[in-house]
């Protein structure tokens, strides 16, 4: 049952006209009565009528999303779905500009957001950061100046970002290690491929992964492969050393498709198993020949929607009462499924 002003008065004991002053922060009301509307507000859960409000204060609200460029596939999708989502709020006032910025080297990220932070042009900010660490003081000196900032699908946990939208990649990495093992009962070497920089991203994956293994007492050998993403020119000498040393690939970066075309330019591709991230044309096509094995996708389009109606509450509705993270459910990928992660 929707919460109104007029519940909330005869709570109360006194006028709806009051109670409707204190919830569109309008003056000639004493502080002890605001204190006591909130916290009966509070307490029967009342949400604010986002188009009443709109209509009310004609205040609208410009709000930034920068976005990575690569991986293509599953930025584009999630811009995508952040411009339809975003058009479901354009008549309350929400208005959302999507920028996508090269994240390698992150310098060029950071800049643009001191920049965009400096101009002072929008009232809030998403950002889906390269990394956690170096982005804590670009973060925490926004908020400082009164400036909303979120995350999404990358996080920044020691800043003071008003909250966090994507997967657990802890999680993530364990559950790509429980899917090789699910493969095989003879498992002795496996290699990681994953980004050259120790981001937060890549080193929760590397972790999980790893204590899979630890935590079932197995004996397989694991070796990590650093490589970047913007520039996937391996050699063939590490490329040769790889395949002919390991059993399983987990792909923990954004080079899934990659990888997958050597093995099936160079190698018998039902003699490894791959397991990797997300969906694209190109994956979809590997699932179904049997050189991925399978893939775990994040949903996007979720993270999306969530981003923006998150967004939406906090700086359109001045809902800031629970900002709680919101982390999507992984989803294991095979080829009997694949169809249902792809448009064509």
């Amino acid at each position: 049952m929707k919460v109104t002003a007029k519940m909330i008065a005869k709570e109360l004991g006194i006028s709806t006209a009051t109670v409707d002053r204190v919830l569109n922060n309008r003056s000639g009301v004493s502080e002890k009565t605001i204190r006591r509307v909130k916290d009966k507000a509070a307490e029967l859960g009342y949400r604010p009528n986002a188009a009443a409000k709109y209509l009310a204060t004609q205040k609208s609200m410009d709000v930034a999303f920068i976005l990575p460029v690569i991986p293509c596939y599953f930025w584009d999708e999630l811009e995508q779905e952040i411009r339809n989502s975003a058009k479901v709020f354009e008549d309350f006032g929400l208005n959302v500009q999507v920028f996508r910025v090269d994240s390698i080297p992150k310098e060029i990220q950071i800049n643009f957001i001191k920049d965009m932070l400096d101009k002072n042009i929008y009232d809030a900010y998403v950002i889906s950061p390269h990394d956690a660490d170096p982005y804590v003081e670009i973060i925490n000196e926004g908020v400082r100046k009164g400036i909303p900032i979120f995350t999404l699908n990358n996080d920044v946990p020691n800043s003071n970002r008003i909250s966090f939208v994507g997967t657990d990649y802890y999680t993530a990495g364990f559950l790509a290690a429980e899917l090789i093992q699910s493969f095989t009962n003879e498992l002795r070497n496996v290699v990681i491929i994953r980004e050259d920089e120790n981001t937060y991203q890549m080193i929760n994956k590397e972790k999980g992964f790893r204590d899979y293994f630890a935590k079932n007492k197995g004996q397989t050998n694991i070796q990590t492969i650093p490589v970047m993403s913007d520039n996937i020119q391996l050699s063939e000498e590490w490329k040769k050393e790889m395949m002919f040393s390991c059993d399983a690939i987990y792909v923990a970066n954004g080079v899934l498709s990659e990888i997958a075309d050597y093995i099936d330019n160079k190698y018998d591709k039902n003699n490894k198993i791959v397991i990797g991230h997300d969906m694209s044309e190109k994956i979809h096509h590997y699932l179904q020949t049997n050189v991925i094995k399978s893939v775990i996708c994040q949903d996007p389009s979720s993270q999306a929607r969530w981003a923006v109606q998150n967004v939406f509450e906090y700086v359109v509705l001045e809902d800031k009462k629970d900002q709680s993270d919101t982390i999507i459910k992984l989803e294991i990928v095979t080829k009997a499924n694949a169809k249902y992660y792809i448009n064509y």
